[in-house]
């Protein structure tokens, strides 16, 4: 190998390094992302068959916070319990939503690219008896 060759090779790391960083971050963060999304769905689901057992409303959304409250240390990223919940009964169905906020999480402000939205929210349905 030639002196000359052995320069270009640090040329061309030096245009495809950061490129490759880039694109290494965005799947981090996207994936971070995703799996917050798909934690927050997985929480909502568990919530929701919670409510089943309940008799009353009190009961239903005593069972929704406790199963939302368990659901929290499986979460992906810190500051879980900033989960809003929210739970209403119509017409013999039973919704609990949930809403993160992702706004404070040191991962995401650092993206340097146009990240999905900061507030994730995600709902379960489930028929109940009436």
């Amino acid at each position: 190998m030639s002196r000359h060759e052995r320069g270009s090779v640090l040329v061309e790391a030096a245009f495809a390094l950061p490129l490759m960083i880039i694109l290494l971050l965005g799947i981090l963060l996207y994936g971070g992302w995703l799996m917050t999304a798909h934690s927050l769905q997985q929480a909502a689901n568990d919530a929701a068959r919670a409510a089943v057992a309940g008799m009353t409303a009190t009961e239903r959304r005593a069972l929704v916070d406790e199963s939302v409250n368990a659901s929290r240390p499986s979460f992906p990223l810190p500051g879980a319990q900033t989960i809003g919940v929210a739970a209403n009964s119509n017409s013999g169905y039973y919704t609990v939503t949930l809403t993160y906020n992702l706004s404070n999480a040191p991962f995401f402000s650092a993206a340097i690219f146009p990240m999905p939205a900061a507030q994730i929210q995600r709902s379960a349905v489930v028929r109940i008896a009436s």
